[in-house]
């Protein structure tokens, strides 16, 4: 989980989630796909603390966030309207397996991305919180450092990425 190098380092493929395009480069890129952050939190911590009906109830919740800097969130709902919220911090993690179970344990609100919330919202562990709002949309891109000379071992895993992850 680090940004890599791919022709100085060797590497045939990458794949990037990214919040932001990509910087120009060389590089071959196949975007995957594109979806969602949303919100979520555990139903036993929204029974505890209320339910969020607009992005300013979030100021008397607590965040589950990315990074101690990251306090606030820049939500947009379905109509375009956009909102920015200032949260308090209950835990702090950069990775977000760990702040989804931080979530699922009662902690407070995650921004994540819509799939990686999925397994826990079906199992009622988690809940969506302002589900007419996002908090912004993260890409997946697999990218090549070029086609030419390309192993067929390599291109038939590109295929099955494109066709499985995508």
């Amino acid at each position: 989980d680090r940004f890599v190098d791919l022709v100085q380092e060797g590497f045939d493929i990458a794949v990037r989630s990214h919040f932001a395009p990509l910087p120009d480069s060389e590089l071959v890129e196949r975007r995957m796909s594109v979806e969602r952050i949303t919100l979520v939190a555990a139903p036993d911590y929204l029974a505890r603390r209320g339910i969020p009906r607009e992005p300013e109830d979030l100021k008397h919740h607590d965040g589950l966030l990315t990074g101690p800097s990251a306090t606030v969130w820049r939500l947009r709902h379905r109509d375009g309207r956009e909102a920015q919220v200032a949260l308090g911090s209950s835990f702090v993690a950069d990775e977000s397996i760990v702040l989804l179970k931080a979530a699922v344990a009662g902690l407070g609100v995650v921004c994540a991305p819509e799939t990686m919330s999925a397994d826990a919202r079906v199992a009622g562990t988690l809940t969506h919180v302002l589900p007419e709002w996002e908090a912004g949309t993260v890409w997946t891109t697999l990218l090549t450092p070029h086609r030419r000379g390309q192993l067929p071992a390599v291109r038939a895993v590109i295929d099955f990425l494109a066709r499985e992850g995508g």
